[in-house]
């Protein structure tokens, strides 16, 4: 059983490093750029295993959930994510309608978990928790905000869990998070931020990374063999990224600034609290209610420290975000109409966490809702889920900011995205 787990364990961390190959990765557009597709079963139910947690991917959900499961199981997947976005700016006047560029993101996620004995099982997920992906056409109106957004995140989460009695179990876990950013806009070299002129455009390009630990806990009791109550947390993280900042400008452009240089990026990410309750109805019929708790207040602003002051004539930049804390509220549902074969479903009401005032570009979302759907089959040792996601977001006007900022009078519209998941699994 220890070769087993062994071997099982190597080929997580195998799969765990693809994911972080350049063109794998999780650049994923997100209302408050978190990210939740851990499992292509989880998926289809909205999101709803933090109480139910009876599957691998709890060490993501609620890892106390963890001890339900018997000897070595694994499972790995990813989720496809297409968003559409259309922005509406105005200037002067007149209005031009600029598209998000369509892509497809793909988010990966693999666990493993293993019983030691009756009381203590081991597990370790990699999965993706925060992404950004928005891209526009260079020479759009807004590009001295920004025109080409990446951000990604991996994170690696072992996690230990213990079982008291039928009745209470709880888990605690370290996760690795690393970070990396593709930050791009135009400087006005001229200062006039006229977006309809481009002659004294300068290309700005950030690219940084960073490693930042964070821990976990997770508790789950069980009342009744029909409901169960689940917690989890994850902590805020203090992310530092360091890489370059590169400048590119037309031979017009004549001046001692813009110069290349060394930079160091900071962000907060927030503390995550997620609470769930499930029940069965049936024996082949359950039900789950979730809330989601995040802290995006944490995420204040962004600072970025040049090394060269010949860069953009400063030290240093600091960008206000001033988010709100906001909640998440999932409900999934799961019915077997026959053994090996599981129907689900699933709805989200995910609020957004920017403020009037403090909307940018890179990130132009509002309120968004989720239906979704899927099914999960089983063979002796094997199971594969599929599941589809559609996501709209509620329209929003953005009122023009100092001409500086980039930001001009906007409003998005026709703003939705398509998921589809699948997930593979297997128990030995």
């Amino acid at each position: 059983m220890k070769a087993r787990f062994t071997a099982c364990l190597t080929m997580l961390l195998i799969l765990a490093g693809l994911a972080m190959v350049p063109g794998m990765g999780s650049k994923a557009e997100a209302a408050g750029f978190a990210l939740f597709e851990w499992s292509a079963r989880g998926d289809a139910m909205g999101g709803a295993m933090i109480a139910k947690a009876d599957d691998p991917s709890a060490i993501a959900w609620n890892p106390a959930g963890i001890t339900q499961l018997e000897g070595t199981q694994t499972l790995v997947g990813a989720a496809a994510i297409s968003p559409k976005n259309t922005l509406t700016t105005t200037y002067g006047g007149s209005q031009t309608d600029a598209d998000i560029k369509e892509k497809t993101f793909v988010v990966p996620h693999a666990y493993i978990t293993h019983q030691i004995n009756d009381n203590v099982w081991l597990g370790v997920g990699a999965f993706t928790r925060f992404g950004l992906g928005t891209s526009y056409s260079e020479s759009w109106q807004g590009r001295y905000s920004s025109y080409d957004t990446a951000i990604e995140s991996y994170s690696l989460n072992p996690n230990i869990a213990y079982k008291f009695n039928e009745y209470l179990s709880v888990a605690a876990g370290i996760e690795f998070m690393y970070v990396k950013a593709d930050l791009r806009k135009k400087i006005d070299s001229s200062l006039v931020y006229d977006p309809n002129t481009s002659a004294a455009d300068v290309d700005q390009r950030i690219r940084v990374d960073g490693l930042t630990p964070g821990m976990n806990v997770g508790l789950r009791l069980t009342p009744t063999k029909d409901w169960a109550i689940g917690f989890s947390w994850r902590s805020k993280m203090r992310h530092k990224a360091d890489g370059k900042a590169t400048y590119e400008r037309p031979a017009s452009v004549t001046t001692a600034f813009y110069n290349d240089t060394d930079i160091t990026m900071n962000m907060k990410t927030p503390n995550m609290f997620m609470f769930g309750t499930s029940y069965n109805i049936m024996d082949n019929l359950s039900v789950e209610f979730d809330a989601i708790w995040s802290q995006w207040s944490d995420y204040s602003e962004l600072t970025y420290e040049f090394e060269n002051t010949n860069a953009i004539g400063r030290n240093s930049v600091t960008v206000q975000k001033k988010w709100e804390d906001v909640w998440r509220f999932q409900f999934g549902v799961e019915y077997e109409p026959i053994d090996n074969l599981a129907l689900r479903a699933g709805y989200v009401y995910d609020q957004s966490p920017i403020r009037k005032g403090y909307e940018d570009y890179m990130l132009p979302t509002n309120d968004r809702q989720i239906v979704s759907g899927g099914l999960g089959w089983t063979y002796k040792n094997f199971s594969v889920d599929a599941s589809y996601m559609y996501l709209w977001m509620k329209e929003r006007t953005i009122e023009a900011r100092a001409a500086s900022t980039g930001i001009l009078d906007t409003t998005t519209k026709d703003s939705f995205t398509h998921i589809v998941g699948l997930t593979m699994g297997f128990n030995f």
